[in-house]
């Protein structure tokens, strides 16, 4: 059934659903339209709250504090800083060493697409989790935005936390991320405009977002942990992806996925109308392991329900 309702993105009229979609983080069970095109298989809310920042109460999980404070012994800086040089391709044997026992601590990095001194913006910081942990890694060079915070938590020469809408920022950046915090942007075209603005010329961009048209998706729908309604208003494809980079001025260099089992475990909780919450006690171990090896699977493959986006100025 054709709802006369256009696509945002690829501006699509035709054979696009409406489903209908409550509120289950905070359980206020709220309800909400979101179109699914027919043509890039994007999900997007069909009216954006004019309230929307009801929905990011204090209390909200990316405003919560990190459990590790600011201060590092200089021993433990070092190994970690270590560890991060060899998986960034960079001789040093303490972290060759290291790297038998410990994994990448930020799986989503990549050689040779940032330094230790390079100007890094991370937009949608929340209370900075990201960036700090990559501060107690050796970076120096830190900016985090949020428009929702109450206030600027860090402002110094090497890291700044700041209360800031993207459109307020100006100056350039080596590196921007967005570790999920692209999908609950409005006009998603204007904000990669605004974000190549802010890039340098050999800049990088990563967007970490959740992926529409996913297994979990096709199974879940509107019980689908990732569609969040409101506040995931625009649920993106490689599609509308490669479209929205190739309107501003960006290239997609690549593509990975990397959902893991809280696709299947909280899908199942709001399909049995249970309330949000990190305790997964109702699944034996048997079933948080088989979550976790069909997550690896789908991401093999491509249909995994997140990913990572990486981006270059063209």
């Amino acid at each position: 059934m054709d709802h006369g309702i256009a696509c945002k993105i690829c501006g699509n009229v035709r054979n696009n659903k409406i489903h209908w979609a409550k509120e289950r983080l905070l359980n206020l069970r709220h309800e909400f339209q979101y179109l699914e095109c027919a043509s890039c298989y994007s999900l997007q809310i069909v009216a954006t709250p004019a309230n929307l920042s009801n929905y990011y109460p204090s209390e909200y999980y990316s405003f919560q504090n990190p459990k590790f404070g600011l201060g590092l012994n200089p021993i433990v800086y070092f190994l970690k800083k270590s560890l991060l040089r060899h998986y960034l391709h960079k001789f040093d044997p303490t972290g060759a060493f290291l790297s038998l026992f410990l994994p990448h601590p930020f799986h989503w990095m990549k050689p040779g697409m940032i330094d230790f001194d390079s100007s890094i913006l991370d937009v949608g910081c929340g209370s900075g989790r990201v960036i700090l942990s990559m501060q107690r890694s050796g970076f120096t060079n830190l900016t985090g935005i949020d428009p929702f915070l109450k206030e600027d938590l860090q402002n110094t020469k090497y890291l700044k936390i700041l209360k800031r809408d993207l459109f307020e920022m100006s100056g350039k950046f080596d590196f921007v991320m967005l570790h999920h915090s692209f999908e609950h942007m409005d006009q998603p075209e204007k904000v990669l405009n605004k974000i190549r603005e802010l890039m340098n010329p050999n800049g990088k961009l990563l967007i970490r977002i959740p992926v529409a048209n996913a297994y979990a998706w096709r199974k879940y729908h509107t019980h689908w942990i990732q569609l969040d309604a409101p506040r995931h208003l625009f649920l993106h494809t490689s599609l509308t992806m490669n479209l929205l980079a190739g309107k501003t001025g960006l290239n997609l260099d690549q593509i990975e996925y990397d959902s893991t089992f809280v696709q299947f475990a909280s899908s199942e909780k709001y399909f049995r109308d249970l309330p949000f919450s990190d305790d997964f006690s109702m699944f034996t171990g048997k079933q948080m392991r088989d979550f976790s090896k069909e997550a690896e699977r789908l991401n093999k493959i491509g249909d995994g329900d997140s990913a990572c986006f990486y981006l270059s100025v063209k």
